[in-house]
């Protein structure tokens, strides 16, 4: 593993650091990384650092019965204040002759499957599903797995988080992926799982593959450094064979997707969520415009979009710059292939595509975008712009470079 780019998340690191207990030095050797790059994350998800025990410290009879006796506090909420474990203060109940409080007479059942069910397929902690199930310790949970039979995790599939599912068959979902795969997601082989991953600055793309594969595995994520260009997210999910589907990139739209309406906007929404754009301006008379734009290399794709499309829509599309170098303003950009232009902005249009392509999208900025066309599709300019602006700012501050700067 790249030992500059640990591979965890902040929810993964506090249940190591302050769940499990762990200790900095362990976290690192799970991870292979160094003591001060776990230092340098705990840090940056502003973690708070556990208070060392002191040597020689020791634990008093009466403070143990004003803590465990009268107060009721747990045997993690106690170690918590002194900066050891529950079975320290396990110890010292014993030692002390403290009779130890019953178990919770509030039983709560899970049934087997259920339980099963939450433990090995949705790869839950036992933490996680107690606190599901308003149990307070997930070693109440781990009693009732033992009870059940049910076959414990080792340590090493406990701190394993990746779960995978194989894929439903909905074509409606396959659909769906097609139009990722056919935007800005990759996908190759890895080992024997296949991986969808992409590259950005934007934490909605995060969000996006979050949405897009919750039922089928776990993201991941890291940030990628680089001398010659910005710095940007990694974001990929392991997922099953069964999604091999996706490692041929998508060409052109199948004859299956544009026969079926609910299918093609369901591709429709993906490519949009990956390479889409709404966007609004003022007209005469204090009047506002919206438009949507679709800006790619995928000449297939876009004119099967634009046939399609056209059944219903007005529809414009163009070829808007060629292959090589072109220069905006001070930018000198390279474009790998030509470059078409499809537009909707007829106010009629962009509100019925809107209600098609809502209930697919996964794309949270393009998401709110959308909805506030509809809300707002019979106000003037001057109502809708400052509103309007917000919401650009607030995606201007997702970008990786505006979080770093704060």
């Amino acid at each position: 593993m790249n030992k500059k780019a640990p591979n965890f998340t902040k929810k993964q690191l506090e249940e190591l650091y302050w769940n499990k207990n762990l200790s900095i030095a362990k976290i690192a050797s799970i991870f292979d990384c160094s003591i001060t790059k776990v230092h340098y994350w705990l840090l940056k998800y502003e973690l708070k650092r556990r208070k060392k025990l002191m040597r020689g410290l020791k634990i008093t009879k009466d403070i143990l019965m004003e803590l465990y006796v009268n107060r009721k506090l747990s045997l993690n909420e106690i170690a918590k204040k002194f900066g050891c474990n529950g079975t320290n203060i396990l110890y010292w109940l014993k030692k002390f002759g403290i009779k130890r409080r019953p178990a919770n007479q509030n039983y709560i059942h899970i049934p087997r499957e259920t339980l099963k069910q939450l433990y090995w397929k949705k790869n839950l902690t036992t933490s996680e599903i107690a606190r599901k199930f308003g149990i307070k310790h997930g070693r109440t949970v781990h009693k009732k797995l033992v009870k059940y039979g049910i076959k414990t995790k080792t340590v090493s599939q406990a701190l394993t988080k990746k779960f995978k599912c194989d894929f439903s068959g909905d074509l409606t979902e396959k659909a769906y992926f097609l139009g990722l795969r056919a935007g800005d997601f990759n996908v190759r082989q890895q080992h024997k799982t296949v991986r969808i991953q992409t590259t950005s600055t934007h934490s909605a793309q995060i969000i996006l593959l979050e949405r897009s594969v919750e039922k089928y595995g776990e993201v991941r994520t890291y940030l990628s450094k680089s001398k010659s260009r910005e710095d940007e997210w990694f974001i990929y999910s392991d997922l099953t064979p069964s999604f091999d589907f996706l490692l041929k990139k998508t060409l052109e739209i199948p004859d299956w997707i544009l026969k079926n309406d609910n299918n093609f906007y369901s591709f429709l929404a993906a490519y949009m969520d990956c390479e889409g754009n709404w966007h609004l301006a003022k007209s005469h008379e204090n009047c506002v415009r919206f438009f949507f734009r679709l800006r790619t290399g995928d000449k297939k794709i876009l004119e099967q979009i634009r046939n399609k499309l056209s059944e219903n829509f007005y529809v414009t599309y163009r070829l808007e710059c060629y292959k090589g170098y072109r220069k905006s303003g001070d930018i000198i950009m390279k474009f790998n292939s030509d470059i078409y232009n499809l537009t909707i902005n007829r106010k009629e249009d962009i509100m019925s595509l809107i209600k098609k392509l809502l209930p697919h999208s996964k794309h949270p900025e393009k998401i709110t975008k959308m909805r506030f066309f509809l809300e707002n599709k019979n106000k003037k300019w001057s109502e809708v712009e400052p509103v309007w602006m917000k919401i650009r700012k607030e995606i201007g501050s997702s970008l990786l470079k505006n979080q770093i700067k704060a």
